[in-house]
Protein backbone atom coordinates (compact mmCIF):
# COMPACT_ATOMS: atom_id res chain seq x y z
CA UNK A 1 0.00 0.00 0.00
CA UNK A 2 1.24 3.46 -0.88
CA UNK A 3 4.60 2.13 -2.09
CA UNK A 4 6.04 -1.15 -3.28
CA UNK A 5 7.86 -1.83 -0.02
CA UNK A 6 4.76 -1.71 2.17
CA UNK A 7 3.06 -5.12 2.45
CA UNK A 8 0.01 -5.60 4.66
CA UNK A 9 -1.71 -8.89 5.45
CA UNK A 10 -5.48 -8.76 5.02
CA UNK A 11 -8.39 -11.13 5.28
CA UNK A 12 -10.26 -11.23 1.93
CA UNK A 13 -13.99 -10.56 1.93
CA UNK A 14 -15.08 -6.96 2.42
CA UNK A 15 -17.46 -5.14 0.10
CA UNK A 16 -16.79 -1.60 -1.08
CA UNK A 17 -13.91 -0.18 0.99
CA UNK A 18 -10.87 -2.17 2.16
CA UNK A 19 -10.26 -1.92 5.90
CA UNK A 20 -6.72 -1.18 7.11
CA UNK A 21 -5.29 -0.88 10.61
CA UNK A 22 -3.27 2.29 11.05
CA UNK A 23 0.20 2.43 12.61
CA UNK A 24 -1.23 4.39 15.53
CA UNK A 25 -3.41 1.38 16.45
CA UNK A 26 -0.25 -0.03 18.01
CA UNK A 27 0.41 2.93 20.30
CA UNK A 28 3.36 1.32 22.09
CA UNK A 29 5.08 0.29 18.90
CA UNK A 30 3.91 -3.31 18.57
CA UNK A 31 0.62 -5.14 19.01
CA UNK A 32 -1.20 -8.14 17.58
CA UNK A 33 -1.83 -6.24 14.33
CA UNK A 34 1.90 -5.62 13.86
CA UNK A 35 2.39 -9.18 12.66
CA UNK A 36 0.15 -8.66 9.65
CA UNK A 37 1.33 -5.11 9.08
CA UNK A 38 -0.18 -1.71 9.77
CA UNK A 39 -0.71 1.27 7.49
CA UNK A 40 1.04 4.63 7.56
CA UNK A 41 -1.71 7.15 6.90
CA UNK A 42 0.81 9.79 5.83
CA UNK A 43 0.67 7.92 2.53
CA UNK A 44 -2.29 8.72 0.32
CA UNK A 45 -4.96 11.28 1.13
CA UNK A 46 -8.40 11.70 2.62
CA UNK A 47 -9.34 13.20 -0.72
CA UNK A 48 -11.89 15.58 0.71
CA UNK A 49 -14.27 12.75 1.65
CA UNK A 50 -16.27 13.88 4.67
CA UNK A 51 -18.38 10.75 5.21
CA UNK A 52 -16.93 8.37 7.84
CA UNK A 53 -17.03 4.59 7.41
CA UNK A 54 -19.42 2.96 9.86
CA UNK A 55 -17.95 -0.02 11.71
CA UNK A 56 -20.97 -2.12 10.76
CA UNK A 57 -19.35 -2.50 7.34
CA UNK A 58 -16.23 -4.22 8.69
CA UNK A 59 -16.88 -7.54 10.47
CA UNK A 60 -20.52 -8.52 10.06
CA UNK A 61 -22.29 -10.24 12.93
CA UNK A 62 -19.89 -9.04 15.63
CA UNK A 63 -20.27 -6.25 18.17
CA UNK A 64 -17.61 -3.68 17.25
CA UNK A 65 -16.86 -0.74 19.53
CA UNK A 66 -15.26 2.60 18.77
CA UNK A 67 -15.58 5.59 16.49
CA UNK A 68 -16.35 5.24 12.79
CA UNK A 69 -13.32 4.65 10.60
CA UNK A 70 -11.71 7.43 8.57
CA UNK A 71 -12.02 7.22 4.80
CA UNK A 72 -8.82 7.41 2.80
CA UNK A 73 -7.49 7.00 -0.74
CA UNK A 74 -4.18 5.44 -1.74
CA UNK A 75 -2.59 3.37 -4.45
CA UNK A 76 -2.39 -0.41 -4.26
CA UNK A 77 0.26 -2.53 -5.99
CA UNK A 78 -1.19 -5.62 -7.66
CA UNK A 79 1.76 -7.07 -9.53
CA UNK A 80 2.25 -5.17 -12.72
CA UNK A 81 -0.75 -2.93 -12.15
CA UNK A 82 -1.07 0.01 -9.80
CA UNK A 83 -4.65 0.60 -8.72
CA UNK A 84 -4.95 4.30 -8.00
CA UNK A 85 -7.18 5.92 -5.39
CA UNK A 86 -8.34 2.68 -3.78
CA UNK A 87 -11.23 3.13 -1.36
CA UNK A 88 -9.96 2.58 2.19
CA UNK A 89 -11.33 2.76 5.73
CA UNK A 90 -8.67 3.31 8.41
CA UNK A 91 -8.98 1.82 11.90
CA UNK A 92 -7.34 3.61 14.81
CA UNK A 93 -8.48 2.18 18.16
CA UNK A 94 -11.66 0.18 17.54
CA UNK A 95 -12.15 -3.30 19.02
CA UNK A 96 -14.40 -6.36 19.12
CA UNK A 97 -16.65 -6.54 22.16
CA UNK A 98 -17.80 -9.95 23.38
CA UNK A 99 -21.05 -10.65 25.28
CA UNK A 100 -19.34 -10.67 28.69
CA UNK A 101 -17.85 -7.22 28.11
CA UNK A 102 -14.33 -8.39 27.24
CA UNK A 103 -12.76 -6.64 24.26
CA UNK A 104 -10.23 -7.87 21.74
CA UNK A 105 -8.15 -5.85 19.28
CA UNK A 106 -8.19 -6.51 15.57
CA UNK A 107 -5.45 -8.70 14.13
CA UNK A 108 -5.76 -7.53 10.53
CA UNK A 109 -7.92 -5.53 8.18
CA UNK A 110 -9.95 -6.84 5.26
CA UNK A 111 -9.51 -6.63 1.49
CA UNK A 112 -12.51 -5.50 -0.55
CA UNK A 113 -13.60 -7.85 -3.30
CA UNK A 114 -15.78 -5.22 -5.01
CA UNK A 115 -19.18 -3.62 -4.73
CA UNK A 116 -22.63 -4.43 -6.06
CA UNK A 117 -23.29 -3.08 -9.56
CA UNK A 118 -20.28 -0.78 -9.27
CA UNK A 119 -16.80 -0.27 -10.65
CA UNK A 120 -15.99 2.41 -8.07
CA UNK A 121 -17.32 3.97 -4.88
CA UNK A 122 -18.68 7.48 -5.31
CA UNK A 123 -18.96 10.10 -2.55
CA UNK A 124 -21.11 13.17 -3.17
CA UNK A 125 -19.94 16.59 -1.99
CA UNK A 126 -22.09 19.58 -1.09
CA UNK A 127 -19.81 22.10 -2.75
CA UNK A 128 -18.24 20.19 -5.60
CA UNK A 129 -18.25 17.16 -7.88
CA UNK A 130 -18.48 13.64 -6.50
CA UNK A 131 -15.27 11.91 -5.46
CA UNK A 132 -14.72 8.48 -6.97
CA UNK A 133 -12.69 5.88 -5.08
CA UNK A 134 -11.45 2.76 -6.89
CA UNK A 135 -12.63 -0.80 -6.23
CA UNK A 136 -10.00 -3.33 -7.29
CA UNK A 137 -12.05 -5.64 -9.58
CA UNK A 138 -13.85 -2.66 -11.14
CA UNK A 139 -10.58 -0.85 -11.78
CA UNK A 140 -9.02 -3.96 -13.32
CA UNK A 141 -11.95 -4.35 -15.70
CA UNK A 142 -12.24 -0.67 -16.56
CA UNK A 143 -8.53 -0.54 -17.41
CA UNK A 144 -8.78 -3.68 -19.54
CA UNK A 145 -6.67 -5.96 -17.36
CA UNK A 146 -9.50 -8.46 -16.83
CA UNK A 147 -12.49 -9.60 -18.84
CA UNK A 148 -14.93 -8.66 -16.10
CA UNK A 149 -15.37 -6.95 -12.75
CA UNK A 150 -15.45 -10.18 -10.79
CA UNK A 151 -13.66 -12.55 -8.44
CA UNK A 152 -13.56 -16.22 -7.42
CA UNK A 153 -12.31 -17.35 -4.01
CA UNK A 154 -11.75 -20.37 -1.79
CA UNK A 155 -10.02 -19.35 1.43
CA UNK A 156 -8.72 -22.85 2.17
CA UNK A 157 -7.26 -23.93 5.50
CA UNK A 158 -3.99 -24.59 7.28
CA UNK A 159 -4.82 -27.92 8.91
CA UNK A 160 -5.37 -29.95 6.87
CA UNK A 161 -3.29 -27.94 4.44
CA UNK A 162 -5.52 -26.58 1.67
CA UNK A 163 -3.90 -23.69 -0.17
CA UNK A 164 -6.23 -20.78 -0.74
CA UNK A 165 -7.22 -19.31 -4.08
CA UNK A 166 -8.35 -15.76 -4.88
CA UNK A 167 -8.60 -14.55 -8.46
CA UNK A 168 -9.80 -11.24 -9.85
CA UNK A 169 -11.47 -11.72 -13.24
CA UNK A 170 -11.66 -15.50 -12.96
CA UNK A 171 -11.71 -18.57 -10.72
CA UNK A 172 -10.03 -21.93 -10.23
CA UNK A 173 -12.52 -24.49 -11.51
CA UNK A 174 -10.90 -27.17 -9.34
CA UNK A 175 -12.35 -25.34 -6.31
CA UNK A 176 -15.98 -25.73 -7.44
CA UNK A 177 -17.77 -29.01 -6.63
CA UNK A 178 -21.36 -29.94 -7.35
CA UNK A 179 -24.24 -27.62 -8.11
CA UNK A 180 -23.59 -23.87 -7.97
CA UNK A 181 -25.99 -21.57 -6.11
CA UNK A 182 -26.74 -18.30 -7.93
CA UNK A 183 -28.01 -15.25 -6.04
CA UNK A 184 -28.58 -11.58 -6.81
CA UNK A 185 -26.13 -9.06 -5.35
CA UNK A 186 -23.02 -10.07 -3.45
CA UNK A 187 -22.11 -12.44 -0.59
CA UNK A 188 -22.94 -9.81 2.02
CA UNK A 189 -26.46 -9.49 0.62
CA UNK A 190 -27.22 -12.94 1.95
CA UNK A 191 -28.71 -16.30 1.07
CA UNK A 192 -31.54 -18.40 2.49
CA UNK A 193 -30.32 -21.06 4.92
CA UNK A 194 -32.94 -23.81 5.00
CA UNK A 195 -31.39 -26.12 7.59
CA UNK A 196 -28.26 -27.27 9.42
CA UNK A 197 -27.46 -30.91 10.04
CA UNK A 198 -24.74 -33.38 10.92
CA UNK A 199 -23.70 -35.87 8.22
CA UNK A 200 -21.52 -38.93 8.72
CA UNK A 201 -19.67 -39.81 5.53
CA UNK A 202 -17.47 -42.62 6.85
CA UNK A 203 -18.33 -46.17 7.84
CA UNK A 204 -18.05 -45.55 11.58
CA UNK A 205 -20.08 -42.81 13.20
CA UNK A 206 -18.79 -40.94 16.27
CA UNK A 207 -22.43 -40.06 16.96
CA UNK A 208 -25.49 -42.14 17.81
CA UNK A 209 -26.75 -41.57 14.28
CA UNK A 210 -25.51 -41.39 10.69
CA UNK A 211 -27.32 -38.14 9.93
CA UNK A 212 -29.20 -35.53 11.90
CA UNK A 213 -31.31 -32.77 10.34
CA UNK A 214 -33.50 -30.03 11.76
CA UNK A 215 -30.85 -28.29 13.88
CA UNK A 216 -31.46 -24.79 12.50
CA UNK A 217 -34.91 -24.21 13.98
CA UNK A 218 -34.91 -26.81 16.74
CA UNK A 219 -36.25 -25.24 19.93
CA UNK A 220 -37.05 -21.91 18.25
CA UNK A 221 -40.37 -21.65 16.45
CA UNK A 222 -39.67 -18.02 15.51
CA UNK A 223 -37.09 -19.13 12.93
CA UNK A 224 -39.73 -20.90 10.88
CA UNK A 225 -38.56 -22.80 7.82
CA UNK A 226 -35.48 -20.76 6.96
CA UNK A 227 -33.07 -18.02 8.02
CA UNK A 228 -31.31 -15.33 6.00
CA UNK A 229 -27.55 -15.48 6.50
CA UNK A 230 -24.81 -13.22 5.15
CA UNK A 231 -21.48 -14.57 3.90
CA UNK A 232 -18.47 -12.55 5.05
CA UNK A 233 -14.77 -13.31 4.78
CA UNK A 234 -13.95 -10.53 7.25
CA UNK A 235 -15.81 -12.27 10.09
CA UNK A 236 -14.25 -15.24 11.92
CA UNK A 237 -17.16 -17.44 13.05
CA UNK A 238 -20.59 -18.54 11.97
CA UNK A 239 -22.83 -16.26 14.00
CA UNK A 240 -26.23 -17.89 14.49
CA UNK A 241 -29.17 -17.81 16.93
CA UNK A 242 -28.28 -19.18 20.36
CA UNK A 243 -30.95 -21.86 19.96
CA UNK A 244 -29.29 -23.09 16.76
CA UNK A 245 -25.83 -23.21 18.28
CA UNK A 246 -27.23 -25.04 21.31
CA UNK A 247 -28.95 -27.59 19.07
CA UNK A 248 -25.65 -28.37 17.35
CA UNK A 249 -23.69 -28.31 20.60
CA UNK A 250 -26.06 -30.84 22.18
CA UNK A 251 -24.37 -33.50 20.03
CA UNK A 252 -20.81 -32.39 20.77
CA UNK A 253 -18.54 -32.50 23.85
CA UNK A 254 -18.51 -28.71 24.23
CA UNK A 255 -19.47 -26.18 26.90
CA UNK A 256 -20.85 -22.71 26.23
CA UNK A 257 -18.70 -19.79 27.37
CA UNK A 258 -21.21 -17.00 27.96
CA UNK A 259 -18.53 -14.32 28.18
CA UNK A 260 -17.29 -15.03 24.65
CA UNK A 261 -20.49 -16.39 23.13
CA UNK A 262 -18.48 -19.41 21.93
CA UNK A 263 -18.34 -23.14 22.71
CA UNK A 264 -15.22 -24.66 24.27
CA UNK A 265 -14.29 -28.22 23.35
CA UNK A 266 -13.94 -30.70 26.21
CA UNK A 267 -10.52 -32.04 25.23
CA UNK A 268 -10.63 -34.68 27.98
CA UNK A 269 -13.59 -36.39 26.35
CA UNK A 270 -12.83 -39.41 24.16
CA UNK A 271 -15.60 -38.25 21.83
CA UNK A 272 -13.68 -35.04 21.14
CA UNK A 273 -10.85 -36.96 19.51
CA UNK A 274 -13.27 -39.19 17.64
CA UNK A 275 -15.35 -36.36 16.23
CA UNK A 276 -12.64 -33.97 15.06
CA UNK A 277 -10.84 -36.75 13.16
CA UNK A 278 -13.90 -38.55 11.84
CA UNK A 279 -15.39 -38.54 8.37
CA UNK A 280 -18.27 -36.34 9.51
CA UNK A 281 -19.32 -32.80 8.81
CA UNK A 282 -21.67 -30.00 9.73
CA UNK A 283 -23.95 -29.49 6.72
CA UNK A 284 -25.58 -26.22 5.66
CA UNK A 285 -28.58 -26.53 3.32
CA UNK A 286 -29.36 -23.53 1.09
CA UNK A 287 -31.99 -22.50 -1.40
CA UNK A 288 -31.67 -19.65 -3.89
CA UNK A 289 -33.01 -18.24 -7.15
CA UNK A 290 -31.36 -21.10 -9.02
CA UNK A 291 -32.66 -24.09 -7.06
CA UNK A 292 -35.88 -25.30 -5.47
CA UNK A 293 -34.34 -28.27 -3.67
CA UNK A 294 -31.84 -27.45 -0.89
CA UNK A 295 -28.15 -27.75 -1.76
CA UNK A 296 -25.71 -28.77 0.96
CA UNK A 297 -22.29 -27.36 1.72
CA UNK A 298 -20.43 -29.50 4.24
CA UNK A 299 -17.78 -28.32 6.70
CA UNK A 300 -15.88 -31.27 8.24
CA UNK A 301 -15.52 -31.22 12.01
CA UNK A 302 -11.78 -31.35 11.39
CA UNK A 303 -12.18 -27.70 10.33
CA UNK A 304 -14.27 -26.81 13.38
CA UNK A 305 -11.60 -27.53 15.95
CA UNK A 306 -10.10 -24.05 16.28
CA UNK A 307 -8.01 -22.46 19.00
CA UNK A 308 -8.38 -19.31 21.08
CA UNK A 309 -5.19 -17.63 22.24
CA UNK A 310 -4.22 -14.27 23.73
CA UNK A 311 -5.85 -11.93 24.47
CA UNK A 312 -9.05 -13.99 24.71
CA UNK A 313 -7.37 -16.88 26.49
CA UNK A 314 -4.18 -17.11 28.55
CA UNK A 315 -3.39 -20.47 26.98
CA UNK A 316 -4.39 -22.14 23.69
CA UNK A 317 -7.99 -23.28 24.09
CA UNK A 318 -9.80 -25.38 21.44
CA UNK A 319 -13.26 -24.05 20.58
CA UNK A 320 -16.17 -24.73 18.26
CA UNK A 321 -16.86 -21.55 16.20
CA UNK A 322 -20.64 -21.19 16.57
CA UNK A 323 -21.09 -17.69 17.97
CA UNK A 324 -24.10 -16.00 19.57
CA UNK A 325 -24.22 -12.38 20.70
CA UNK A 326 -27.82 -11.15 20.45
CA UNK A 327 -27.24 -8.86 17.45
CA UNK A 328 -29.79 -10.68 15.28
CA UNK A 329 -27.45 -10.47 12.29
CA UNK A 330 -26.55 -13.97 11.16
CA UNK A 331 -23.29 -14.51 9.33
CA UNK A 332 -21.24 -17.35 7.88
CA UNK A 333 -17.64 -16.25 8.20
CA UNK A 334 -14.22 -17.76 7.61
CA UNK A 335 -14.99 -20.90 9.64
CA UNK A 336 -17.57 -21.71 6.95
CA UNK A 337 -15.52 -20.42 4.02
CA UNK A 338 -12.80 -23.00 4.64
CA UNK A 339 -15.07 -25.34 2.69
CA UNK A 340 -16.99 -23.05 0.35
CA UNK A 341 -16.27 -21.46 -3.01
CA UNK A 342 -17.62 -17.93 -3.35
CA UNK A 343 -17.48 -15.52 -6.28
CA UNK A 344 -19.35 -12.67 -7.94
CA UNK A 345 -19.80 -10.73 -11.17
CA UNK A 346 -20.35 -7.08 -10.23
CA UNK A 347 -21.46 -5.94 -13.71
CA UNK A 348 -24.56 -3.69 -13.30
CA UNK A 349 -26.59 -5.89 -15.66
CA UNK A 350 -25.47 -9.17 -14.08
CA UNK A 351 -25.40 -8.42 -10.33
CA UNK A 352 -24.84 -12.04 -9.33
CA UNK A 353 -22.83 -13.99 -6.78
CA UNK A 354 -22.14 -17.69 -6.45
CA UNK A 355 -21.71 -20.24 -3.69
CA UNK A 356 -20.64 -23.87 -3.98
CA UNK A 357 -18.94 -26.70 -2.14
CA UNK A 358 -15.15 -26.46 -2.11
CA UNK A 359 -12.88 -29.52 -2.03
CA UNK A 360 -10.70 -31.03 0.64
CA UNK A 361 -6.90 -31.39 0.54
CA UNK A 362 -6.68 -33.96 -2.29
CA UNK A 363 -6.92 -31.67 -5.30
CA UNK A 364 -4.76 -30.89 -8.32
CA UNK A 365 -1.57 -28.95 -7.59
CA UNK A 366 -2.03 -26.93 -10.78
CA UNK A 367 -5.03 -24.58 -10.84
CA UNK A 368 -7.52 -24.86 -13.70
CA UNK A 369 -8.22 -21.17 -14.09
CA UNK A 370 -11.20 -19.99 -16.10
CA UNK A 371 -11.86 -16.35 -16.92
CA UNK A 372 -15.23 -14.88 -15.98
CA UNK A 373 -16.78 -13.15 -18.97
CA UNK A 374 -18.18 -9.64 -18.75
CA UNK A 375 -21.76 -10.91 -18.71
CA UNK A 376 -21.32 -14.38 -17.27
CA UNK A 377 -24.16 -15.25 -14.90
CA UNK A 378 -22.71 -18.43 -13.48
CA UNK A 379 -19.55 -20.48 -13.07
CA UNK A 380 -19.02 -24.15 -13.85
CA UNK A 381 -18.03 -26.96 -11.53
CA UNK A 382 -14.78 -28.83 -11.96
CA UNK A 383 -14.24 -32.57 -12.00
CA UNK A 384 -13.36 -33.16 -8.36
CA UNK A 385 -15.37 -35.42 -6.06
CA UNK A 386 -15.79 -34.03 -2.54
CA UNK A 387 -15.58 -37.34 -0.67
CA UNK A 388 -12.51 -38.40 -2.65
CA UNK A 389 -10.87 -35.04 -1.93
CA UNK A 390 -10.93 -35.96 1.78
CA UNK A 391 -9.92 -39.61 1.38
CA UNK A 392 -6.97 -40.55 3.58
CA UNK A 393 -7.17 -37.28 5.50
CA UNK A 394 -9.92 -38.05 7.94
CA UNK A 395 -10.47 -41.31 9.80
CA UNK A 396 -13.51 -43.10 8.40
CA UNK A 397 -12.81 -46.44 10.07
CA UNK A 398 -12.19 -46.10 13.78
CA UNK A 399 -11.43 -43.50 16.39
CA UNK A 400 -7.75 -42.44 16.52
CA UNK A 401 -5.66 -42.74 19.66
CA UNK A 402 -4.33 -39.22 19.34
CA UNK A 403 -4.75 -36.02 17.39
CA UNK A 404 -2.30 -33.67 15.68
CA UNK A 405 -0.39 -31.34 17.97
CA UNK A 406 1.29 -27.99 17.54
CA UNK A 407 4.66 -29.66 16.92
CA UNK A 408 3.37 -31.39 13.81
CA UNK A 409 2.70 -28.14 11.99
CA UNK A 410 5.27 -25.69 13.34
CA UNK A 411 6.80 -25.63 9.87
CA UNK A 412 3.98 -23.29 8.94
CA UNK A 413 5.26 -20.67 11.34
CA UNK A 414 3.40 -19.96 14.54
CA UNK A 415 3.90 -16.77 16.53
CA UNK A 416 6.01 -16.62 19.66
CA UNK A 417 2.92 -16.29 21.80
CA UNK A 418 1.51 -19.60 20.63
CA UNK A 419 4.90 -21.32 20.75
CA UNK A 420 5.34 -20.24 24.35
CA UNK A 421 1.81 -21.33 25.15
CA UNK A 422 2.45 -24.84 23.86
CA UNK A 423 5.73 -25.08 25.78
CA UNK A 424 4.03 -24.11 29.00
CA UNK A 425 1.30 -26.66 28.49
CA UNK A 426 2.65 -30.17 28.81
CA UNK A 427 -0.70 -31.91 28.93
CA UNK A 428 -1.65 -33.83 25.80
CA UNK A 429 -5.28 -32.82 26.06
CA UNK A 430 -4.37 -29.15 26.03
CA UNK A 431 -2.16 -29.61 23.00
CA UNK A 432 -4.97 -31.12 20.99
CA UNK A 433 -6.23 -28.72 18.36
CA UNK A 434 -3.22 -26.38 18.27
CA UNK A 435 -2.38 -27.32 14.71
CA UNK A 436 -5.72 -25.95 13.54
CA UNK A 437 -6.75 -23.04 15.66
CA UNK A 438 -3.46 -21.38 16.37
CA UNK A 439 -2.68 -21.06 12.70
CA UNK A 440 -5.93 -21.14 10.77
CA UNK A 441 -6.54 -17.41 10.72
CA UNK A 442 -10.09 -17.87 11.93
CA UNK A 443 -10.44 -17.19 15.64
CA UNK A 444 -10.52 -13.60 16.78
CA UNK A 445 -7.66 -14.41 19.10
CA UNK A 446 -5.35 -16.23 16.69
CA UNK A 447 -1.82 -15.37 15.68
CA UNK A 448 -1.77 -12.48 13.28
CA UNK A 449 1.44 -13.61 11.60
CA UNK A 450 -0.49 -16.37 9.87
CA UNK A 451 -3.65 -14.42 9.15
CA UNK A 452 -3.49 -15.05 5.43
CA UNK A 453 -1.81 -18.44 5.62
CA UNK A 454 -2.57 -20.53 2.57
CA UNK A 455 -4.39 -17.71 0.77
CA UNK A 456 -2.97 -16.76 -2.62
CA UNK A 457 -4.14 -13.80 -4.65
CA UNK A 458 -4.10 -13.92 -8.41
CA UNK A 459 -5.16 -11.82 -11.35
CA UNK A 460 -6.71 -13.07 -14.55
CA UNK A 461 -5.21 -10.51 -16.86
CA UNK A 462 -7.01 -9.28 -19.91
CA UNK A 463 -5.49 -8.52 -23.30
CA UNK A 464 -5.90 -5.06 -24.81
CA UNK A 465 -9.04 -4.53 -26.85
CA UNK A 466 -7.12 -3.95 -30.05
CA UNK A 467 -6.03 -7.58 -30.02
CA UNK A 468 -8.23 -10.43 -31.31
CA UNK A 469 -10.58 -12.23 -28.94
CA UNK A 470 -10.07 -15.83 -27.88
CA UNK A 471 -12.73 -18.47 -28.25
CA UNK A 472 -11.98 -20.28 -25.02
CA UNK A 473 -11.86 -18.80 -21.55
CA UNK A 474 -9.83 -21.64 -20.09
CA UNK A 475 -6.16 -20.78 -19.95
CA UNK A 476 -2.95 -22.80 -19.48
CA UNK A 477 -0.60 -22.27 -16.59
CA UNK A 478 3.12 -21.40 -16.51
CA UNK A 479 5.64 -19.76 -14.17
CA UNK A 480 7.05 -16.32 -13.49
CA UNK A 481 10.17 -15.00 -11.77
CA UNK A 482 8.79 -13.96 -8.36
CA UNK A 483 11.92 -11.94 -7.55
CA UNK A 484 10.85 -9.37 -10.12
CA UNK A 485 7.37 -8.89 -8.72
CA UNK A 486 6.40 -6.14 -6.24
CA UNK A 487 5.03 -6.60 -2.76
CA UNK A 488 1.27 -6.48 -2.49
CA UNK A 489 -1.50 -6.40 0.04
CA UNK A 490 -2.10 -10.07 0.77
CA UNK A 491 0.32 -12.80 1.78
CA UNK A 492 1.59 -15.52 1.80
CA UNK A 493 0.55 -18.13 -0.75
CA UNK A 494 1.49 -21.66 -1.67
CA UNK A 495 -0.05 -22.16 -5.09
CA UNK A 496 2.30 -22.45 -8.08
CA UNK A 497 3.51 -19.22 -9.66
CA UNK A 498 1.88 -18.15 -12.89
CA UNK A 499 3.15 -16.43 -15.97
CA UNK A 500 2.24 -14.57 -19.15
CA UNK A 501 1.02 -17.26 -21.48
CA UNK A 502 -0.60 -17.23 -24.00
CA UNK A 503 0.39 -13.86 -25.53
CA UNK A 504 -3.07 -12.33 -25.10
CA UNK A 505 -3.54 -12.98 -21.38
CA UNK A 506 -1.35 -12.75 -18.33
CA UNK A 507 -1.81 -14.40 -14.99
CA UNK A 508 0.38 -13.82 -11.97
CA UNK A 509 0.59 -15.04 -8.43
CA UNK A 510 1.10 -12.19 -6.02
CA UNK A 511 4.22 -12.66 -3.89
CA UNK A 512 4.52 -12.46 -0.15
Amino acid sequence: MGNEESSIGLYPGSAWESWLIQDRYCRKGTCFASEAGTYDNSSGTQGGIQMPADLSGFMLGLDLKGNPATRHLDRMWLNGAIVENVSLALLESQKIKYPGGQTSPFFAGCLSLGGRRAINQSFSQDDGPAINASLVPGWMWEHEWTRSSSFGMHIGSVQPDISGSLWFGGYDQNRVIGEVLNMNGGPRDGITLRDIGIDVIGTKSPFEFDSKDGLLANGNSSIGGSLKVLVDGCSPYFTLPRSTCDSIAAHLPVKFNKDLGLYIWDTKSDRYKEIINSASALSFSFISNSNTDPIKIRVPFMHLNLTLSAPLSDKPTPYFPCHSNGKDQYVLGRAFLQDAFVGANWHPDIDTWWLAQAPGPNIQATPNVVSIGERDKTVSKGGNDWKVSWSGVWDDQEAPSSTPTADSTDKKGDTKGNEEGSKEDDQEDDKVGMSVGAKAGIGAGIAAAVIAAGVGVFLCWRRRRNQPQEESTTEPVATVDESKLPSVVLYPQELPSQEVQPPYYQRFELPS
